[in-house]
């Protein structure tokens, strides 16, 4: 892959995660959980943002959407909420995907990037890291995943 695919990868990820922290905002009881829920999912959205005008400024173009995958992943969590998998499963579904997120950023650091977009990329990984500390946390205050 090239410079533009990948970044077109790495926007259809953000969306994903976007989307699956907007659904998890909705799927919580707590206030709390939805208000920082809906934080992450405005990151993801100014992550997509930032990467597609990199993308832009390399010649690249294209969409800023997410893929069928993550619709389905979306989908599969709605259901098992309804299922009772309650807020510490929504919890930990986020950790379980800010995990993947984490991934496909590290993966796509091996690629030689340009200075100031390997920049932006690692900067957006830290936040990815803050992120899935800040879960970590969460699901240690409610008492861990439910089995």
């Amino acid at each position: 892959m090239n410079t533009v695919e990948i970044l077109g990868h790495l926007i259809e990820v953000c969306v994903d995660s976007e989307n699956r922290y907007r659904s998890a905002a909705s799927d919580v009881g707590k206030a709390k959980l939805e208000q920082f829920f809906n934080q992450q999912a405005d990151a993801r959205r100014r992550s997509a943002d930032e990467l597609n005008v990199e993308r832009q400024r390399l010649g690249g173009n294209g969409d800023e959407s997410g893929t069928w995958s993550g619709l389905a992943d979306r989908t599969a969590m709605d259901l098992s909420v309804v299922m009772s998998m309650g807020d510490t499963g929504v919890v930990d579904w986020c950790r379980k995907d800010e995990e993947n997120v984490i991934a496909e950023y590290e993966k796509a650091l091996a690629h030689d990037f340009l200075p100031a977009t390997r920049n932006k990329i690692e900067q957006q990984l830290a936040q990815s890291r803050a992120t899935l500390a800040n879960l970590e946390k969460v699901l240690k205050v409610y008492g861990g995943p439910r089995s």
